[in-house]
């Protein structure tokens, strides 16, 4: 599943789950292999089994990270569709700023505007418009107007004005979508 398609958090959880489960196998299957079938070379199979334990680690940590945060649900998803129309959109985004993490259930793509929901309130959203914009200037888009609401029905609103002033002859540029992509979870 690509990143930025709805129920792309779910689908994570699911993968990475199953990774570090296989790769927790697999080291203690060779710890063990070699503690009770191969007693003479277990120190080997035991490193051999340690040096297995730091992908499945890395894959813990994902995984915990997709289960802090929730992705966007159904509803919500296809709301947003219909206001957007030919709009496109990156949902359940995670941006990860030097201070926080933020919940960022659907972004809003044209080429000149980054259009986002971010559903909790307790968390500075300035900064994470100030971090978006930021890192747009340094991946040469200029003149980008980037705006986080707080308020769905606000949201929903610039959706629909945006669909209006949108025209495919403005086509998101591939390059804006991968921003979003590499700042995300």
């Amino acid at each position: 599943m690509k990143k930025g398609s709805f129920g792309y958090i779910r689908f994570m959880r699911k993968k990475t789950l199953i990774h570090l489960l296989i790769l927790f196998l697999i080291a203690f299957g060779i710890f063990f292999a070699g503690r009770f079938r191969y007693p003479a070379y277990s120190t080997m199979f035991s490193l051999t089994a340690i040096v297995v334990c730091i992908p499945a680690s890395m894959r813990t940590v994902s995984f915990i990270m997709f289960m802090i945060h929730k992705g966007t649900d159904e509803k919500t998803c296809r709301e947003c569709q219909a206001a957007a129309g030919i709009v496109p959109l990156f949902f359940d985004s995670v941006i990860t700023t030097p201070e926080k993490s933020y919940d960022v259930t659907v972004f809003a793509l044209t080429h000149e505007n980054i259009a986002g929901f971010c559903p909790d309130n307790g968390k500075d959203i300035k900064k994470l418009e100030d971090h978006l914009r930021e890192m747009a200037v340094k991946n040469g888009f200029k003149g980008i107007n980037v705006k986080i609401f707080t308020d769905y029905g606000k949201f929903i609103s610039r959706l629909e004005k945006l669909a209006g002033d949108f025209s495919e002859k403005y086509e998101t540029d591939d390059a804006l979508y991968n921003l979003i992509g590499n700042l995300s979870l």
